[in-house]
């Protein structure tokens, strides 16, 4: 079994989820895929901006309106494609869809990797109706009559959710930001029987997983892939209530892999080019003063209740992420920081020596969750946040949680 990938606690995922982080530029053109990549659509190969793409299947019902291949919104490279569902559209396959569909032809008892990113712009507003993006389906209508797949991602009042019917299971992965792509990869090993597999992984967050179960009902043969939006309160008959009459989304940076993957060759950040939300890893913190009860450690547990203090005008804690790494940003929680600001810097060192000073700035006074800054990429192995000041004048640096971000 590949061993889990858990850079950070799932804390600071939700945390930088909502931080409602800016679109980022175009990055570098993605590298050669290694051999367990068995299919990229990234839209960046002129033959892939049809639709459908080659080995994809199309369900919509109004051509270049509900999925089409755009420029103007992409995660890394030059294109994106855009899905579009209206309440008005004519129902596909027995319902409400803009979606692209692998054929029903993968191998039973498969092991297999899924790396992509979604974009969901200002327009995806709250909806108390549910609507999948990405589905697993057991098969198609003309080999066994379709069915409720047994693994679904979807959003439902403003929340991204996980659906398995098989385990009469729904999962809360967190509330869903607009403006922002983010970043998924699903391991799955598909059983029948009891040795299936399940880890996911949200802007390389570990999330939520289970081994030595079953995945999926179908004896003949193991779901396939499709992605898009289906929406099935949209139909005609049905009676239940929607707050929207429209859904517009983005995807890019798919990847699939067979059993040769690993999470780094399918995961979307490996082109480069995207938002500055991802935590990196933490080896050891250390710190110019601090209370024996708040050490430096409680500041990188995930746990908002613990943290760190020091006193004094200076007072700091830093971070050793193990070895250098590109980051562009970093998120702090402050003990007592809904009701205080804090001035503060961050700093970034190669070496532990020589610092450079990369954000100097106030928090907002108003949340006990991570705050993010950013600031232009650097290469660091420390990073460390000196206190100056707070509204209380009390001398004391409180910091409860305090990561390094990555693109």
């Amino acid at each position: 079994m590949t061993s889990r990938w858990r850079p950070v606690r799932a804390l600071l995922a939700c945390a930088l989820a909502t931080a409602g982080l800016a679109l980022a530029a175009p990055g570098s053109p993605a590298h050669a895929d290694p051999a367990g990549v068995t299919r990229t659509l990234d839209w960046e190969n002129p033959a892939d901006r049809t639709v459908p793409p080659p080995g994809f299947y199309k369900q919509s019902c109004c051509g270049t309106t509900s999925t089409r291949i755009v420029s103007d919104v992409k995660r890394d490279g030059g294109y994106a494609a855009r899905f579009e569902l209206n309440k008005t559209d004519t129902a596909v396959s027995n319902g409400k869809r803009s979606e692209l569909t692998q054929p029903d032809t993968q191998p039973a008892n498969a092991e297999r990797w899924y790396g992509f990113s979604i974009y969901l712009p200002a327009s995806w507003v709250y909806d108390q109706s549910p609507e999948i993006v990405s589905q697993w389906h057991q098969c198609d209508q003309s080999r066994c009559g379709g069915g409720s797949p047994p693994l679904a991602l979807k959003t439902e009042k403003g929340h991204w959710k996980l659906d398995m019917p098989l385990r009469s299971q729904t999962v809360d992965l967190d509330a869903y930001s607009t403006g922002t792509w983010t970043d998924w990869v699903f391991h799955v090993k598909w059983s029948t029987g009891d040795s299936g597999l399940l880890e996911i992984w949200r802007n390389g967050v570990y999330k939520f997983g289970f081994t030595n179960s079953r995945t999926h009902a179908d004896t003949q043969g193991s779901p396939y892939f499709k992605f898009g939006i289906y929406k099935w309160d949209w139909n005609s008959g049905s009676t239940h209530a929607s707050d929207t009459t429209q859904r517009v989304m983005y995807y890019d940076a798919l990847r699939l892999g067979d059993q040769r993957a690993t999470f780094a060759d399918v995961d979307p950040a490996r082109s480069g080019g995207g938002p500055c939300n991802r935590a990196q890893p933490v080896v050891s913190t250390s710190a110019s003063t601090y209370e024996d009860v708040n050490p430096p450690r409680n500041a990188v547990d995930g746990n908002l209740s613990t943290r760190w203090s020091g006193y004094g005008y200076g007072a700091y804690m830093t971070v050793d992420l193990g070895t250098q790494r590109t980051i562009c940003g970093a998120g702090v929680a402050w003990h007592r920081g809904d009701v205080r600001w804090n001035d503060y810097t961050i700093y970034t060192s190669v070496d532990g020596v020589t610092y450079t000073k990369a954000w100097e700035g106030r928090s907002s006074g108003t949340t006990l969750q991570p705050e993010v800054t950013t600031f232009p990429a650097r290469s660091a192995r420390y990073v460390k946040y000196a206190w100056w000041n707070n509204a209380e004048a009390n001398g004391w640096a409180s910091i409860t949680e305090a990561t390094a971000l990555s693109a």
